[in-house]
């Protein structure tokens, strides 16, 4: 975990994050983003970033692992 108490930036401001995925995750991604009319494959993982935190909000609906 990445301590960020002394980031002077608003939350407001967009950071850059960079991972990397397997082949599979990949491929679901970008099936996930067709499916959902959705060019960009960025987009597409911001979109599913916040699908999973909100769904984590809700621990009764989704079982993370």
């Amino acid at each position: 975990m990445i301590d960020r108490s002394d980031d002077s930036g608003s939350a407001d401001q967009a950071e850059a994050l960079s991972f990397v995925v397997s082949a599979d995750e990949a491929r679901a991604i970008d099936d996930w983003s067709a499916a959902h009319h959705i060019d960009d494959r960025s987009e597409a993982v911001h979109r599913l970033v916040n699908l999973a935190l909100h769904a984590a909000a809700e621990p009764d609906d989704v079982h993370l692992r």
